[in-house]
């Protein structure tokens, strides 16, 4: 019976990383231009601004990357019960995807006030894609850097849960 509930877990997953990962990537691009208030995003991407569409995947790439330990749960002895196990996962996806975006926005806005002289949305705005490079690079280290984190508290909530 323990291995029905892993072949269930692991079919779960699957669905469970297909659509909240495509949400999780949307809520995040969505969030990152409501953060850019006087930029069209969107727009800019429209226009073919390459160095806006660097941005916008670095951060649905770092998003992937933070995410990742909430749908890659070992599956190793018996399983109790697989549903505890897929709340514990989607609950570690909803708590990665906060910590995910306020990294990311934080991180960036750090990044700006050290950087001080260069104004990265209006560069970002212009086309200037050497800015979207170095923004891209400080999403996608933070999201890397804090993805063991959020590997710690998702096993927690899981463990939590009795699983």
């Amino acid at each position: 019976m323990a291995q029905f509930g892993q072949l269930f877990v692991s079919v779960a997953n699957i669905i469970i990383a297909v659509i909240l990962g495509v949400v999780a990537s949307y809520i995040g691009v969505w969030l990152f231009t409501k953060s850019t208030r006087h930029l069209d995003d969107w727009g800019e991407v429209r226009r073919g601004n390459v160095g806006m569409g660097i941005v916008m995947g670095s951060i649905i790439v770092g998003i992937a990357l933070i995410l990742k330990p909430a749908v890659d749960l070992p599956l190793t002895g018996e399983i109790a019960n697989p549903f505890l196990v897929l709340v514990g996962e989607m609950a570690g996806i909803v708590l990665g995807l906060f910590l995910a975006m306020s990294a990311i926005v934080f991180s960036l806005g750090v990044f700006d006030r050290l950087v001080g002289d260069i104004d990265e949305l209006s560069e970002l705005q212009r086309g200037n894609t050497s800015v979207a490079v170095i923004m891209a690079a400080v999403v996608l280290a933070v999201s890397y850097l804090i993805s063991g984190a959020v590997a710690s508290i998702i096993r927690w909530f899981t463990t939590f849960l009795g699983t």
